[in-house]
This record gives C-alpha cells, sequence and structure tokens, in this order.
C-alpha cells in the first residue's frame, strides 16, 4: 500500500487542491480517498487501479459540494488558506535550487496558472486537471466523467483555448477576464 501512495500522492494531491482551491479540504479529501481504497480493497475488480482511485476522488469531491454552502464562488484561487500561504499546484512541482529572483518569477507565474486554471468552468477544470494532473486517458476520463470521449475531448480542447487567451491577454499589458466558472 505504500508503494501505491508514494505513487499516487503527488498527482492525487494536486487534482484535489485543483477541484477544491483549498489545502486543507484537499488534505482531507485525500486522507479520506486512502482511507476508502483500504475500506473497499475487496471490491476492487475490473478497471485500472488508478482509474479506480481517481473515481473514488472524484465522488468524494462531489460529495464535498453537495454539502459546501451554495454561495461558495468558483471565482476564488486555486489555494487559499486563513493565511493564504498554502501549498499550490505550483508548489508540487519539483524544482532546481534557483536564486531569490529566480524565486519570485516562479511564484509569480504559479500564481498566474493558478489563477488562469481557475477561471475555467468546473467541467473544463476537472477534465483539465484529470489529465495534467492524473495523467488518466481521454476515454477514461469520459468513463469517469459519463459522458462522450468527444465532449472530453472538447472539454480540454475549450479548456487549453481559454488559458491560451488568458495568457495572450496578460501578455499584451491587459488585465485577463475573470471568466464565471458554470
Amino acid at each position: 500500500m505504500d508503494a501505491l501512495v508514494a505513487r499516487y500522492r503527488q498527482p492525487l494531491f494536486a487534482w484535489f487542491l485543483g477541484m477544491t482551491g483549498n489545502r486543507a479540504d484537499a488534505e482531507d479529501l485525500f486522507q479520506e480517498c486512502w482511507f476508502r481504497v483500504i475500506r473497499s480493497a475487496e471490491k476492487f475488480s475490473d478497471i485500472s487501479f488508478r482509474a479506480w482511485l481517481w473515481r473514488i476522488a472524484r465522488n468524494l469531491t462531489i460529495d464535498l459540494r453537495r454539502k459546501k454552502k451554495p454561495d461558495t464562488s468558483l471565482d476564488v484561487p486555486l489555494c487559499v488558506d486563513g493565511e493564504g500561504d498554502g501549498t499550490t499546484l505550483g508548489d508540487l512541482i519539483p524544482s532546481e535550487t534557483c536564486t531569490p529572483g529566480q524565486s519570485v518569477e516562479l511564484e509569480d507565474m504559479r500564481l498566474r496558472v493558478q489563477e488562469a486554471v481557475a477561471s475555467l468552468t468546473e467541467g473544463q477544470r476537472e477534465v483539465f486537471l484529470m489529465r495534467t494532473e492524473a495523467g488518466l486517458p481521454f476515454n477514461e476520463i469520459a468513463r469517469q466523467l459519463d459522458i462522450p470521449l468527444n465532449t472530453a475531448l472538447g472539454r480540454m480542447h475549450d479548456a487549453l483555448g481559454k488559458l491560451k487567451g488568458w495568457f495572450n491577454e496578460e501578455a499584451s499589458g491587459r488585465k485577463p477576464q475573470k471568466r464565471m466558472a458554470k
């Protein structure tokens, strides 16, 4: 079990973090996910372990969303805690030792990427993170989300287009529009 946790720790936690936008919720969901894996190990059967793990993770995320107050905004930055210094997706990417100036640039880039991903609709963000963080193939993403393959591909295409547009606006000196996620 330790080998499985070690193998999926980073992508699973990063996915939870991206979907919840909150380090505390991501940590709780991460622990609950592994608890359910252990508790339900005898039910594991025909699908790959990775797909089964992400099905559990997605169901936990849906459950959390149902419990949250309906006034929770989807435009909240991806990682906000009481102090505002929680780990984010960018923090989870291994990096070489860098200078203080490079650290500032990386932090700035991390915040911009975080804001850009948060601007995606929930469906786009879910597909984007399942593909980029979990490494799931599109046919598995479609199966997990119970959507046609073309819908999963379309959401990824739309997400990449929005991210490209967001960064193009930023590069041109305009402040990227915050889009209301649906």
